[in-house]
């Protein structure tokens, strides 16, 4: 007689659902999540299935479970099968018994969103509705290949277009639709992850930025002037921005650079301090000093900017970021990709400021294509001419587009800045074929 076996029983394990609703029907309910084979499907390979509500509508928005497995836990909520029986006469007498373990557990988190029904009143005075899916979406090829000419009673399907996505987040949140109150530095130093919140810390400017029909700041912000004063110790930079300044009310950010030799970011949050950014206008890419309003200074028509776009030239060099180098392959690139850049344009990189690149010389080349010159800057005849107070506007007030000057007189003197650079650009392409040809005479085969 072979000895009792000491292996325990060992219970079967099932699959629980959270179904999200009342369940009076479980045919029903097994149909909204694909039916049982779907089910069994999904469950075997892995996959999450899609609770629909309508079955039969196309336009209805499914909700995605969520899966969990129960063996990967070991404390905490157990899910048990259990099978209570009651005694048909006295209720309070019953029965337990554990048939098994829920191994996975299938959950709906997610939104139930609302559900567009393509329908249609029959009657106005009727609630009744005409489902306009068969019409809409064909159910076979003959009424496929004449879907577009098919008209009922005179009735032609109307248009119906469903958003495309109903929500954007599959998940709850209660930060999609709120405001953050707090923004103390605390705060905003411990704030979490979730939906609707920019997780980039925050890179503010404190540069005052204004159009030229807003009001023009007299003074900085506070917060402007102990940036500056954090990020910039040195007293230096600071006596050459401020002797700049008195010296003219309004610069250029190129002019600066040139001027002074600072860095572009060192130079950033130095001029939130002394002075504005008006962006638009007859004086628009200009840094004007804080308490000046060149608007109703005639004194400031020689500070009005001029924008000039040059034509592309090999020494005129494109203001750009990524330079490629076709004489050297790229690190991490196979032998096929380095032929491929090789063959891309050598980018000249953007040469250094000089003290006087902001000016406009005639019979010198722009050290950018695009350029952005005050009157004051551009050493021509011509702007020589317009500074005269003949040339000046009449009025109290300048315009906010031509300034105090006219539009054709700004043009006139564009119109001499680029046609004298296309001289100077031909006589160098002149002179550059001239020692080509030296070279080439020179030469002993």
């Amino acid at each position: 007689m072979s000895p009792p076996s000491t292996e325990e029983p060992t219970a079967p394990e099932f699959v629980l659902i959270q179904y999200p609703g009342i369940v009076k029907n479980p045919d029903k309910a097994l149909e909204t999540l694909g039916g049982l084979s779907q089910i069994s499907q999904a469950h075997n390979a892995g996959r999450n299935f899609e609770l629909r509500y309508r079955p039969a509508n196309p336009y209805h928005y499914g909700i995605t479970s969520e899966r969990i497995n129960e063996n990967k836990f070991t404390s905490g909520a157990l899910h048990l099968v259990v099978k209570i029986r009651r005694h048909k006469k006295n209720k309070a007498n019953c029965k337990a018994e554990i048939l098994g373990l829920a191994s996975t557990v299938y959950r709906f988190k997610s939104i139930c969103d609302f559900q567009y029904l393509p329908v249609r009143r029959t009657d106005s005075n009727s609630d009744v509705c005409d489902d306009l899916v068969p019409r809409m979406v064909p159910d076979s090829i003959p009424s496929a290949l004449s879907w577009w000419e098919s008209a009922e009673d005179g009735f032609q399907t109307p248009l119906f277009l469903p958003p495309y996505l109903y929500s954007r987040y599959n998940t709850p949140s209660t930060k999609i639709l709120c405001r953050e109150t707090d923004f103390s530095e605390e705060k905003q130093a411990k704030r979490s992850g979730g939906h609707g919140i920019n997780l980039r810390m925050e890179r503010k400017s404190l540069a005052i930025t204004v159009r030229i029909d807003e009001d023009f700041p007299s003074a900085p912000t506070p917060e402007a002037v102990q940036d500056a004063d954090f990020r910039c110790k040195n007293e230096e930079p600071h006596k050459v921005i401020k002797m700049m300044f008195d010296e003219r009310p309004m610069w250029t950010k190129v002019a600066i650079l040139c001027r002074t030799g600072l860095d572009e970011p060192q130079l950033k949050y130095l001029l939130q301090k002394y002075a504005f950014y008006v962006q638009n206008g007859a004086w628009g890419r200009l840094w004007c000093k804080f308490g000046y309003d060149p608007r109703t200074k005639i004194e400031s028509a020689p500070y009005q900017t001029l924008m000039v776009s040059f034509r592309q030239h090999g020494k005129i060099p494109e203001k750009v970021r990524l330079k490629v180098a076709g004489d050297r392959t790229l690190a991490g690139t196979t032998a096929e990709s380095s032929e491929v850049f090789a063959h891309l344009p050598i980018v000249q990189e953007q040469p250094k400021l000089g003290p006087d690149d902001h000016l406009y010389i005639p019979g010198t080349l722009p050290k950018l294509r695009q350029m952005w010159y005050s009157l004051c800057d551009v050493n021509l005849p011509i702007a020589e001419e317009a500074l005269k107070r003949s040339s000046f506007a009449r009025g109290d007030r300048a315009d906010h587009t031509s300034g105090w000057f006219s539009a054709e007189l700004l043009d006139s003197v564009r119109r001499a800045i680029k046609e004298d650079v296309r001289k100077t650009s031909a006589q160098l392409d002149a002179d550059t074929e001239v020692d080509i040809s030296h070279e080439w005479d020179s030469d002993e085969f």
